[in-house]
């Protein structure tokens, strides 16, 4: 379960002004990109797990807010439970969820309230007997093990809380392990593909493309997406199994594609067009007539011809074709050249394979996962988007930072050092050679200490 966020003006300039705490933000965020796919498309990288919230914090996760947060009666809703049902809820931390669901499976049924702090399980038991409940069944997990027994559990519900499991990959094998034939996992994550979910801190987001990679690698199928929570995707998926009757494979599955991918094997149709801004708008229908799903990784590359800029994708991308005809999809890009106009409508753009704009896509893949100052993020990001594509120079990057009115010394630097946390060394561009011509001018200190120890390298 996330932590309560921080007020953003504190949490972002908290980071941008102490050197250990910026080079803990960059490089948590870009811990692993992950190897570069062979055959052109993009990679999924891991990711830095986020902290377990406290004990502490329990308070918050009774705040009232959370009735039109999180829906939890239509989220429970779209789970179905029955009575008898046996349920799990991982990381129930103070039983907010676990006491909705002990009635919808009462008689017969059980909850497991499962959470890796006994202080959580006492504050949890202590709700559960005022409200007078019966079948909640405290369990003290482990970073690596809900321990559940196999093969017993028919729904296992976390919400907001795979994004901080300490060995993810261990807990999905455990919770493959404990789901009964044809049992299902409801999974609530906030968003990253947009901004609906920016009031939390990025490593508490998670993107579609994301979790389906780390799920389908866990031996689990997506049956289920749901968008109908404001902040929150909520995926159900069940662990894939050989046919047989009343097993999870007798459902339809959701399935997944890259876009190059779906494009390449013709199970979709798609045109790209600018929008005279930092976006474009992709017309998109599938080609056979099965629901899917289509994304995209942050740092995708489509390539305009002349005039127009190329351009990047800030973020994940996902769309649901869950029914025929052309369905409209806005990708949020930053401008890839300099001195190119932004593509307007009539700017026709192809997506371009992954592995020729490696660098592009893993700087965006950091940005995506770390928190920058609002004010200054825009000007960062397409400053360190340039010194990648087109290594451009400090005369044209400080003037893009004054024309923002940002600190362009600061802005230059922090984008260098993005760049270089993305895997591309700064010593080798441009901007380094000239750094003459900003270093001294840096006013944060955690930014000078960061170029010193390039220097010293």
């Amino acid at each position: 379960m996330m932590s309560p966020p921080l007020n953003a003006w504190e949490s972002n300039m908290r980071a941008i002004r102490s050197t250990t705490l910026l080079l803990a933000l960059l490089l948590a965020a870009s811990s692993a990109h992950g190897a570069r796919a062979q055959d052109g498309t993009a990679a999924v990288r891991s990711r830095t797990p986020a902290p377990v919230m406290s004990f502490r914090g329990a308070e918050w996760l009774e705040r009232p807010q959370r009735v039109t947060e999180e829906m939890p009666e239509r989220v429970l809703a779209a789970m179905g439970l029955q009575r008898g049902d046996v349920v799990a809820d991982i990381g129930a931390g103070s039983g907010y969820f676990t006491r909705r669901m002990a009635p919808l499976v009462a008689p017969g049924g059980s909850v497991y309230a499962v959470d890796v702090q006994q202080e959580m399980l006492d504050l949890l038991m202590e709700s559960v007997a005022e409200a007078g409940l019966t079948g909640v069944v405290p369990v003290l997990g482990e970073p690596a093990d809900p321990r559940l027994p196999a093969g017993s559990v028919d729904w296992i519900l976390l919400v907001d809380v795979y994004h901080e499991l300490e060995s993810p990959t261990e807990m999905l094998a455990r919770m493959r392990e404990a789901l009964a034939p044809g049992g299902r996992v409801a999974l609530l994550e906030y968003r990253a593909e947009d901004a609906t979910g920016e009031h939390i801190r990025a490593q508490h987001r998670m993107s579609v493309r994301q979790v389906l990679a780390e799920w389908g690698a866990a031996g689990f199928q997506l049956a289920e997406l749901h968008e109908f929570l404001p902040s929150q995707h909520m995926f159900v998926l069940q662990a894939a199994r050989q046919a047989g009757p009343g097993l999870a494979s007798d459902r339809p599955i959701l399935p997944h594609y890259d876009l190059l991918d779906a494009v390449r094997a013709g199970l979709v149709q798609v045109t790209v067009a600018g929008t005279g801004g930092e976006a474009l708008t992709l017309s998109i229908r599938r080609t056979r007539p099965q629901p899917m799903i289509v994304t995209l990784a942050a740092g995708a590359w489509f390539a305009a011809g002349d005039p127009a800029a190329d351009m990047v994708a800030r973020r994940d991308g996902v769309i649901v074709l869950g029914e025929d005809g052309v369905h409209p999809w806005r990708i949020e890009a930053r401008r890839a050249e300099g001195q190119a106009p932004l593509p307007g409508p009539a700017d026709a753009l192809e997506p371009a394979a992954a592995d020729e704009w490696a660098e592009a896509r893993d700087l965006m893949w950091l940005f995506q996962n770390a928190d920058v100052y609002p004010a200054v993020a825009p000007t960062v990001e397409q400053i360190a988007v340039w010194i990648v594509a087109e290594d451009l120079g400090w005369e044209a990057l400080s003037s893009h930072a004054r024309a923002s009115s940002v600190h362009a010394a600061n802005a230059v630097a922090f984008a260098a050092t993005y760049v270089n946390t993305a895997g591309v060394d700064i010593t080798t561009r441009r901007i380094w050679t000239e750094r003459d011509q900003f270093v001294a001018a840096i006013t944060d200190e955690g930014l000078k200490r960061v170029f010193a120890e390039l220097e010293a390298r």
